[in-house]
């Protein structure tokens, strides 16, 4: 590595010991808890930059013109204003240089996310540790090994008249074509009259992680559309994250789509989360999962909503569902509703040409819950059953189990 010297501002740099993002917390308040770090000597500067508070986006592209890959530029504390695109450079880590995050704001640069679109040519192999981003959002394309961790994502603004159907672009990230991309330990806001998503792991990516993110607090930080699309193409894990939503949204279709929400996919875990928050109806459910293969939906604790199964007509090279398990999840409901938003629920498509394979549906626990799968629009009961599938030993409110007719089940209570 070379030497490189922007600045002498840092005098007996030390990063404190990582703590995890704090459940409840307004991000402004969590801007200013540590997010990361390890005890770092002066000489540990060496092959590094320094952004210095007070630089433009100009000065901060320039610093990180002079890095080379296995470098790390580091970003004092300070508030930053990102007015167009920031430079990355492959393999090198972008990182806060203390105890408090340093704020890249782009509030002031229009009516929407300002985006910053990089390719393997510029990202691959780069880290983003514990910086906040305010009304920024990230396309990441065909890029390798790309991670951020610790980060804060907040002030996303919403663009004038989009919603969840006619504004598919409006997450803080959007990995597209990835390969092993990681999304850790970062705080994700959407506040009211700025409703949106917080990740999209895109087509093309595989093996993505986003785990042990917070997506909101349940109030102030808590419009979320979305917290994670997946339409990856193969083996992503979504893994202990808590999501939490504002109730007070759901009253608005438009802008409720589910609080994980999967298609297209093929080997996708999603395991260890706390999802609260999305209705119990069409629009809502703490998982949706439709179009794929290789599906597991594990450990999980959902409150207020549950589990869709789907089998659309679109798109159409995946008119199926194969290979599913849905195991030892709780599901708490505020009320008794039954059906098939009312804890898990199959459905198909009429005219799907596709046919369900192995699906299973066991250990779950939803005190008020029910399961229900859809007989109608050509399901087979011997395919669903195909390889162990079936319903069991699940604990659910009883009378409000509907099966179709010769699906397998046993020690349901």
């Amino acid at each position: 590595m070379k030497k490189i010297i922007f600045s002498f501002a840092v005098l007996g740099l030390l990063l404190n010991s990582c703590s995890s993002p704090l459940d409840g917390l307004d991000s402004t308040t969590v801007t200013n808890v540590s997010l990361y770090g390890s005890s770092v000597a002066n000489s540990s500067l060496s092959g590094s930059g320094l952004v210095s508070a007070g630089m433009t986006r100009t000065e901060i592209n320039a610093v990180i013109e002079q890095a080379s890959a296995g470098d790390t530029v580091w970003v004092e504390a300070g508030t930053y204003l990102i007015d167009g695109a920031l430079l990355m450079k492959p393999g090198i880590t972008l990182m806060k240089s203390g105890n408090t995050n340093p704020i890249f704001d782009a509030r002031a640069s229009g009516s929407q996310l300002l985006r910053q679109t990089y390719s393997a040519a510029n990202v691959a192999g780069c880290t983003f540790s514990g910086i906040t981003f305010w009304n920024l959002t990230f396309y990441i394309n065909n890029a390798s090994d790309v991670t951020f961790k610790w980060c804060i994502f907040d002030y996303g603004i919403k663009k004038a008249g989009r919603n969840k159907s006619n504004d598919l672009h409006d997450a803080y990230i959007r990995l597209i074509g990835t390969d092993k991309a990681t999304v850790s330990n970062c705080v994700f806001s959407r506040r009211q009259g700025n409703s949106g998503r917080g990740v999209w792991n895109g087509s093309g990516s595989t093996n993505s992680k986003v785990i042990d993110n917070t997506f909101g607090n349940a109030g102030t930080t808590g419009y979320f559309i979305t917290a994670i699309n997946d339409n990856s193409q193969s083996n992503s894990l979504i893994s202990g994250n808590t999501i939490l939503r504002n109730v007070s949204f759901n009253n608005e279709d438009a802008n409720t789509d589910h609080g994980i929400y999967a298609h297209s996919f093929n080997g996708l875990t999603i395991q260890n989360n706390v999802i609260k928050g999305w209705p119990a109806n069409g629009s809502g459910g703490a998982i949706k999962a439709r179009n794929g293969q290789n599906l597991a939906i594990l450990n999980n604790e959902f409150h207020t909503s549950g589990i869709l199964l789907y089998i659309y007509i679109e798109p159409s090279s995946y008119q199926y569902l194969k290979n599913v398990q849905v195991k030892d999840n709780k599901i708490y409901l505020d009320s008794l509703i039954g059906g098939m938003y009312g804890g898990i629920g199959y459905w198909r498509q009429s005219g799907v040409t596709g046919q369900e394979e192995s699906i299973l549906i066991s250990g779950n626990e939803m005190p008020n819950g029910s399961i229900s799968i859809s007989g109608s629009n050509g399901f087979s009961s011997a395919q669903f059953n195909l390889s162990g599938g079936g319903v069991f030993n699940n604990d659910l409110h009883l009378p409000f189990l509907s099966l179709a007719a010769g699906v397998s089940q046993s020690g349901n209570y």
